[in-house]
């Protein structure tokens, strides 16, 4: 772990402030976020392996090693937070055949929920699917204390039978 007057150092380089402000544009955060995020990633992988005094000597001499492990942090962060939104479109188009064109609309919630309670009959799954609707698979995944993994299946599952079991509500 670097020190934290090395960490300093990092944070005043030029290099490091374009890479926050470039970061903080394409997602669309302040800049203080944007930073934090970068230097987090930095510190817990880009220079995990890197000692204080090469960091240091990097600093001094300006190393094209250093500016480029910036660059690719700051890719890194970009890479994982679009496929992370790429993931919640993903699992929205997959919901889409229960859940309303319009999530913001109250109303039409409740519908879905009370439609696909009518469906199941196991009380924690009507719990589930209602959280998902709720508040999104953030929420759903701590308050049931589930894996990306776990969560994944659960809704790939839920979205098969309530498609299949449309029909018997339908008629």
């Amino acid at each position: 772990m670097l020190s934290e007057q090395t960490v300093r150092d990092i944070l005043t380089l030029p290099q490091f402030g374009s890479q926050a402000s470039v970061l903080s544009r394409h997602l669309k955060e302040p800049l203080a976020d944007a930073s934090q995020d970068l230097i987090v990633e930095l510190l817990t992988h880009r220079l995990q392996s890197w000692t204080d005094l090469r960091v240091e000597v990097a600093i001094m001499r300006e190393l094209p090693d250093l500016m480029w492990r910036i660059a690719y942090a700051r890719k890194d962060i970009e890479r994982q937070q679009w496929h992370s939104e790429k993931v919640e479109a993903d699992k929205a188009d997959m919901l889409g055949l229960t859940i309303p064109p319009d999530p913001h609309n109250e109303a039409e919630i409740e519908e879905a929920i009370e439609r696909a309670n009518s469906i199941l009959h196991n009380s924690q799954s009507r719990a589930w699917v209602s959280c998902v609707l709720q508040h999104g698979k953030a929420e759903t995944m701590a308050q049931f204390h589930q894996t990306n993994r776990q969560f994944q299946t659960k809704l790939r599952k839920m979205v098969n039978y309530l498609t299949e079991h449309r029909k018997d509500i339908d008629k």
